[in-house]
């Protein structure tokens, strides 16, 4: 038996590997299963695409997973054979048909559209602002009078409480049956949003990572679409707060006069005369009540929030002095129109090694993909969740091997003999192997399930160009306040691939430094005093730091540092350090005669 043969069954020892995977087991049921069920949940609001993971997989695999006219097309012309479908099973469901008063899919459709503020086909081009909104999702004056008109046609004004929850448990029980319902509704929203043109995928880009990239915060409104989200936040307030914006003081009792707006709509109109054409795309979806889109555009902007921080339009930072009389309650400010205990984030400026990625993917909106946001966010949660119990695993089947070593003084007694004295090198030799092979069957045990999960969606790409501003600009750190921006235009299949491989150099990384911090360590308690803190300070830092938006351009390490591929080259380069460092131990430990 080689030496190294004998360093390899000392590490991989019957006791230690069965309690691995006993652990591997408990961690599975503890902190892997509860991740993956993330992605089969079948509630979900993802931002602009309340998609769950069964109904966006059919649409991939039918239409294809682009953002392209050709998509659009392929959607819109199944629309006839869809609604045939989903007749077919609002008739089956005759009890919940009756509670709506509809036979099939265009009563449905009638009853979809009466409610107000919905609609089910949208009627507005994509990144264009609907009839009676600004660029925040606010109401204009004049969309008092389009509220008041769908008021009268909607069943639930007359219902009471009972026969409305009966209602919406009918719609939910036909929508969560018919397969053709959930289709049409999905496809829907798409046609509200795409095809995306290469100017609003320019402008969403900008907007996204300008804002990402901020790291100063001020509570005074920066950008125009800032500007325009103060005066819709004061005219909601002084009106009684309709629910369309919310805020700080949402939640409370507004008291007080009914104040319009007595500018005749300029209070929430673009200014210097400018024609609104920014982007806000309406949710049409019952469930959805934030208003999407990436800003107004002013004259001079371009229509992208102002990457170095200078102010908007002249003057659009004051409302009306009619707002300026409404009574908000007590603990209300009315100068305070920054979302109450919220700030305005202040853009970033982004250099070319940004700006000239984002017009690549700009160039070709149509390569971008509609995936859902919790898709891509689950996968970097999972990631996490297997990175841990690698990391851990392997540094408690590895080190404890060298710490008992050093404790029974085994370097000593090799060192007697020529080719004792290679046991050192050898013995870590062996903890790298140990190490690697761990990382490989941990990534083969919990990954193959997820790929196997995500098959459809593996050539998908993990670009999606689309925004869902979070009101106004301010809270764009919110979970589906930004696209998805990779630093590559990656597949899902190769962006799982590139996570995978991460994991496997952080693992070696953090054996082999663990290894080297107590390579003079002859005792487990001291080992643990080395290490525990250790894998804290990286796991912890992992998990908020390094494993959010990894490899996007949300991540907020290298959203900063703007370096792609940052997330791979940090345990890269950790690795390298720990190698040499060994390298440079081995090298003395050579040169020595005899060990004391």
């Amino acid at each position: 038996m080689t030496l190294f043969a004998a360093e390899m069954r000392k590490i991989w020892r019957p006791i230690p590997v069965l309690i691995l995977m006993a652990m591997g087991t408990l961690w599975a049921f503890v902190g892997i299963m509860p991740v993956y069920q993330a992605f089969t949940e079948t509630e979900h609001s993802v931002g602009f695409l309340p998609l769950d993971l069964t109904s966006e997989r059919r649409l991939v695999t039918r239409y294809g997973p682009l953002t392209d006219q050709s998509t659009i097309d392929r959607m819109k012309a199944d629309i006839p054979r869809l609604e045939q479908q989903a007749t077919r099973d609002i008739q089956a469901h005759p009890a919940e048909a009756k509670t709506l008063g509809i036979t099939d899919f265009a009563g449905y459709k009638h009853w979809y559209s009466s409610i107000a503020d919905q609609t089910f086909y949208p009627t507005e081009a994509p990144n264009t602002i609907p009839e009676g909104r600004t660029a925040t999702g606010a109401s204009t004056a004049e969309s008092a009078a389009i509220r008041e008109a769908r008021k009268k046609t909607d069943p639930t004004a007359t219902m009471t409480e009972a026969e409305q929850a009966a209602m919406y448990e009918a719609e939910r029980t036909l929508s969560n049956g018919s397969e053709a319902l959930q289709d049409l509704q999905n496809i829907a929203l798409l046609m509200g949003h795409f095809p995306i043109t290469q100017y609003d995928a320019q402008r969403n880009l900008d907007n996204s990572v300008a804002m990402l990239r901020s790291t100063a915060r001020t509570d005074h409104p920066v950008t125009p679409l800032q500007q325009q989200f103060e005066r819709d936040y004061r005219t909601a307030a002084a009106n009684g707060w309709d629910g369309t914006v919310s805020g700080g003081c949402a939640a409370m009792d507004v008291t007080g006069k009914t104040v319009t707006n007595e500018t005749g709509g300029t209070e929430n109109a673009p200014t210097d005369g400018g024609d609104t054409t920014g982007s806000d795309i309406a949710g049409t979806d019952s469930n959805s009540s934030a208003s999407s889109g990436s800003g107004a555009t002013t004259p001079g902007d371009n229509g992208s929030a102002d990457a170095n921080g200078a102010n908007g339009a002249p003057g659009s930072s004051d409302a009306s002095g009619s707002t300026g009389d409404a009574q908000l309650g007590e603990g209300c400010d009315l100068a305070d129109a920054s979302l109450g205990s919220s700030s305005y984030r202040i853009p970033g400026t982004m250099p070319s090694s940004v700006t000239d990625r984002l017009a690549r993917y700009a160039a070709h909106p149509g390569q971008s993909s509609y995936i859902a946001y919790d898709i891509v966010e689950s996968t970097w949660s999972y990631a996490f969740a297997v990175a841990v119990f690698t990391v851990i695993a392997s540094a408690a089947l590895t080190i404890p091997v060298m710490v008992r070593d050093r404790g029974r003084r085994m370097t000593q007694l090799q060192w007697a003999s020529r080719s004792g004295r290679s046991g050192r090198r050898t013995r870590v030799a062996a903890v790298a192997a140990s190490s690697l092979l761990v990382s490989v069957l941990t990534l083969t045990a919990f990954g193959v399930p997820l790929t196997v999960l995500l098959r459809d969606f593996l050539g998908t790409p993990v670009l999606n160009l689309n925004t869902n501003v979070s009101m106004g600009e301010v809270s764009f750190e919110m979970p589906f306040g930004v696209p998805i921006v990779p630093w590559a235009y990656w597949t899902l299949g190769q962006y799982l691939a590139i996570i995978g491989a991460t994991i496997v150099v952080l693992t070696l990384a953090m054996t082999m430094a663990g290894a080297w911090l107590c390579r003079s360590t002859g005792s487990i308690i001291r080992m643990l005093l080395i290490m525990v803190p250790l894998l804290a300070l990286v796991l912890l830092t992992a998990q908020f730091v390094y494993f959010q938006n990894i490899f996007l351009m949300g991540n907020w390490l290298t959203n900063r540092l703007t370096m792609p591929g940052l997330e791979f080259w940090m345990p890269l380069a950790a690795l390298a350090l720990a190698v040499a460092a060994w390298a440079v131990s081995l090298r003395r430990l050579r040169q020595r005669e005899l060990l004391r």
